[in-house]
C-alpha cells in the first residue's frame, strides 16, 4: 500500500543524501548498503559521528515531521540503496489512507522515542 508513495535512489559511496542545514523534505529508508549520520561541532571542519545506519534504518524523519532544516548531514559509506518518502508523498499517504498514516507516524515516533533514549543514555556516559 504504502509503495506508490515511494521512490528508490542509489546513493554511490561517498555522497551526501542530505547536509546539515539543507531543506527537509524526505525521509529515506535503507535498502541496502550503509549510510553515516554526522553533525557538525563548535570546532571548524570538525563533526561528530552520530550513527551508522544500514538495512531497514531511516533517515531524516525529523525534517518531514517538523519542516526544519536538516540537523545532520548524512552521506553513504558505500554504495547504498535507499526508499525515499518525500513530504508531498506523506502528506498524500495521510490523506488517501489516514490508517496508514497513522500507522507510520506512530512507527516514525517510535523510532525518535528510540533515539531520544539512546541519545540521554550516550550523554550519561560522556559525563
Amino acid at each position: 500500500m504504502i509503495a506508490p508513495y515511494l521512490q528508490r535512489v542509489r546513493v554511490p559511496a561517498g555522497a551526501a543524501l542530505f547536509r546539515e542545514g539543507d531543506r527537509g523534505d524526505f525521509l529515506a529508508i535503507v535498502v541496502s548498503g550503509k549510510l553515516q549520520a554526522s553533525k557538525k561541532t563548535e570546532f571548524p571542519g570538525r563533526g561528530v559521528v552520530i550513527a551508522h545506519l544500514s538495512r531497514g534504518t531511516c533517515a531524516g524523519e525529523l525534517a518531514v515531521v517538523d519542516e526544519r532544516p536538516r540537523s545532520l548531514t548524512v552521506r553513504a559509506l558505500e554504495d547504498s540503496e535507499i526508499l525515499i518518502l518525500s513530504r508531498t508523498a506523506f502528506n498524500a499517504l495521510i490523506r488517501a489512507n489516514p490508517h496508514l498514516g497513522l500507522n507510520l507516524m506512530r512507527r516514525i515516533t517510535q523510532l525518535l522515542s528510540i533515539r531520544v533514549r539512546a541519545l540521554g543514555d550516550r550523554l550519561t556516559r560522556i559525563f
